[in-house]
């Protein structure tokens, strides 16, 4: 199957101020920069939709990229997270809902971030783009706890009903 996510609930999180015009320009923002974080000519197949699967904007935009057809089955989707945190995209194939991607994104991160401050070799974690100090993996953890305790249950599907 070449697209493993279904989009049909997307966005999450609803209960957060999407109608309003400054909100949804400062999404628009937020896909711009991940549109650009994607670099869409260095894909092949090239990038053919963004969608907004979350945003809290500025702060964060997880977005699913999907791509055109004619590359590998499981190179159909990527997840990309950008906004005032560290850009990352990585696949959707064990994280098919915006919840499962955040906490995937902030996995990464800690695992960054926990390397850091234990001084380990960074060459086999995600390359976070900023200077590997422990002031940037504190700042990173403290994202990343709150993305864990504020955002990840708002973007955790909502029972029918």
């Amino acid at each position: 199957m070449d697209i493993s996510v279904d989009t049909s609930g997307f966005p999450f999180g609803r209960d957060l101020d999407y109608e309003s015009a400054a909100e949804v320009e400062r999404l628009d923002a937020l896909a711009a920069e991940a549109h650009a974080f994607m670099d869409p000519d260095s894909w092949t197949p090239p990038i053919v939709d963004l969608v907004l699967a979350f945003g809290v904007a500025p702060m964060i935009g997880l977005f699913l990229a999907r791509f055109a057809p004619g590359g590998k089955p499981e190179d159909a989707e990527r997840w990309a997270v950008v906004g005032d945190l560290p850009s990352m995209h990585f696949e959707t194939d064990d994280t098919p809902t915006p919840a499962l991607a955040l906490k995937l994104y902030c996995a990464i991160a800690q695992d960054w971030a926990d390397n850091v401050l234990a001084g380990r070799d960074l060459s086999d974690s995600y390359p976070i783009e900023v200077a590997p100090t422990a002031e940037h993996a504190e700042m990173l953890l403290s994202r990343i706890a709150f993305i864990r305790s504020e955002l990840v249950p708002l973007a955790e599907p909502r029972g029918r009903g």
